[in-house]
């Protein structure tokens, strides 16, 4: 065996370790680069194979080139074929992909290829801004319809819409639930979207936050957007545009009862699962038993909390034994959303209280604090007095006096046995101080426990007009009924501010008293005459309420008027 030296063998050896290095280079994943500029661009489609518009293509791949490295599982939940071409095949070399399917291509058909926003770059994970759609046809031509419009959301981009051809379908049994759409394509960091090359068809159309990426809408899951129409395209009208979708979450859960405390002998509160409708609390029906010998406990009053609306106390006319343990149970309760109360858990158990009622009514006036300044000219003010009192007296407790220590014309009112909402009859004097006075004493409950001799004042100054402006538009739309509900609303004020007028047959619009500050201005027409935008339902289908939106936002300034702005509806159409 020949020998090397051993000076040759450290060489050879060292050789061997730089040729190595560098073939392991050659083998290793991307990584980003050490300084430089920070990356700010998005990754970008540069070349296809087959080239976009196509025809007589006869193949089993295709072939995508990217403007730099992108993460390669981003693009491969990203892509989308329409018509579905089965299960597909990503080979990678660099910045391209060739993807094959396993389906055979069908004759004389136009398919769509989309590559979504999700793909981002390896640099920086940067998005694309928008969505990339290759169109190809396997015969002479390309379908020529198309749909397009705009997503209105905090976060439009990268939400899916899905088109569902309505050709021999059944579209009271269409359920995107189940069935995959005929056409996607993904919104971009503007919200906007478009649909093309598809077949001259009438389409359901339907934005989707797919967060699970199967395609399918998952109710409670996904947040959903419903045109105001099913969207028809015709060879003398094959482009739709103003499709706009607002989004939503379905909400199917049904409310229950989660648990229920005793504050004293005479006074129980429920919690339930979530926010309840006011209106369906004198509705339901509440029900308390002792656990040991069944028998029912008489009830009183019920009051839903102003604070937080998932609880309702309940006052008790025979009093709890803190020995014993009782069930309530409450049934035709319903949520937010129409949901009624779940019969599978109506009741909730709890141990009793033995702890007398000594506590007296209190005073807070649930949307306007002491000494609070610009407080808006025409607000109802809720007083909430903590628990049931007699109204009678309550009611002619409670006054609303000027700077000058005169009455102000108002009206009021219960709410509930246990709060009272005090509304003036007239618009207060601007940048005023004012005062809800309540004489304490007059707040009795059925226990007796009262005030004596005492008065609540809670003192607030009204807003400076001087430093409010005003918006004055006109909306266009050709037709519909229902009014018209226009809302300004802040985006830099802190809290929030909103403000909406509702018109009926005049066009134009005034929205006053305006506090200065960024200002976004949306619409929607109130079909239904529930005085709240209604978004539709996927399914079973219902069209969601026309609505709109003023594309720029508009800058309030003190005692000035901000005249032309026009809110213009879409109309699903060309």
């Amino acid at each position: 065996m020949t020998k090397v030296p051993a000076k040759l063998g450290v060489s050879f050896s060292v050789v061997f370790q730089w040729l190595a290095a560098i073939a392991l280079a050659g083998c290793a994943g991307q990584v980003q680069p050490s300084g430089g500029p920070p990356d700010t661009i998005p990754p970008a489609i540069i070349r296809t194979i087959p080239d976009t518009n196509a025809v007589r293509v006869s193949t089993s791949f295709l072939e995508l080139e990217f403007s730099e490295y992108v993460d390669r599982r981003s693009v491969e939940e990203a892509v989308f074929i329409s018509p579905h071409l089965g299960t597909l095949e990503f080979d990678w070399g660099g910045t391209e992909v060739r993807i094959t399917f396993q389906d055979t291509l069908r004759r004389n058909t136009t398919y769509v290829v989309t590559i979504g926003t999700d793909v981002v770059d390896i640099r920086a994970q940067n998005r694309m801004a928008r969505s990339y759609t290759l169109a190809f046809s396997t015969g002479d031509s390309l379908d020529q319809g198309s749909m397009e419009g705009h997503v209105v959301d905090e976060r439009p981009d990268g939400v899916m819409v899905f088109a569902y051809n309505l050709d021999g379908v059944d579209p009271d049994t269409l359920n995107p639930s189940h069935t995959r759409p005929d056409y996607i394509v993904q919104t971009g960091a503007d919200g906007k979207f478009q649909l093309r090359n598809t077949v001259i068809s009438t389409y359901r159309v339907i934005a989707v936050r797919d967060e699970y990426k199967n395609l399918v809408y998952d109710r409670e899951v996904d947040q959903y957007g419903v045109s105001q129409n099913d969207i028809t395209l015709t060879p003398a009208r094959p482009h739709a545009a103003g499709i706009w979708f607002r989004l939503a979450k379905e909400d199917t859960t049904k409310p229950f009862l989660s648990s229920v405390t005793a504050s004293d002998r005479y006074h129980v509160l429920l919690r339930f699962s979530e926010a309840v409708d006011t209106t369906s609390v004198t509705h339901a029906a509440f029900r308390l038993l002792d656990t040991l010998s069944l028998s029912p406990l008489r009830l009183g009053a019920l009051y839903q909390d102003m604070g937080n609306p998932a609880l309702i106390g309940a006052e008790l006319i025979d009093p709890l034994d803190s020995t014993r343990t009782y069930r309530m149970i409450v049934r035709g309760l319903a949520d937010r959303a129409g949901n009624v109360t779940d019969s599978t858990r109506v009741g909730a158990d709890f141990p009793g209280s033995g702890i007398p009622d000594t506590v007296r009514p209190v005073v807070r006036v649930h949307n306007v604090a002491d000494s609070s300044r610009g407080i808006p000219l025409d607000i109802p003010f809720e007083i909430d007095l903590g628990k049931p009192v007699s109204l009678g007296p309550a009611l002619a407790s409670v006054t609303l006096l000027d700077s000058a220590r005169r009455v102000v014309p108002a009206n009021v009112v219960a709410r509930t046995p246990a709060q009272i909402r005090l509304i003036p009859r007239i618009p207060l004097i601007p940048s005023a101080w004012h005062t809800i006075r309540i004489v304490l004493d007059s707040l009795v409950d059925s226990r007796g426990n009262r005030y004596r001799d005492s008065t609540a004042l809670i003192r607030f100054q009204t807003m400076d007009l001087r430093v409010t402006g005003t918006i004055e538009g006109r909306v266009l739309d050709p037709g519909g009924r229902g009014d018209i509900v226009i809302t300004a609303r802040s985006i830099d004020l802190t809290p929030p501010r909103s403000d909406s007028v509702r018109i009926r047959k005049d066009t134009s619009f005034v929205i006053e008293k305006l506090t200065e500050g960024k200002y976004a201005i949306q619409g929607y027409r109130d079909e239904d005459e529930n005085r709240a935008y209604t978004p539709g339902l996927p399914h079973p289908y219902k069209p969601s309420e026309r609505f709109a939106v003023f594309p720029d936002t508009v800058k309030i300034r003190a005692r000035w008027s901000i005249e032309g702005v026009v809110l213009k509806f879409p109309q699903g159409k060309e």
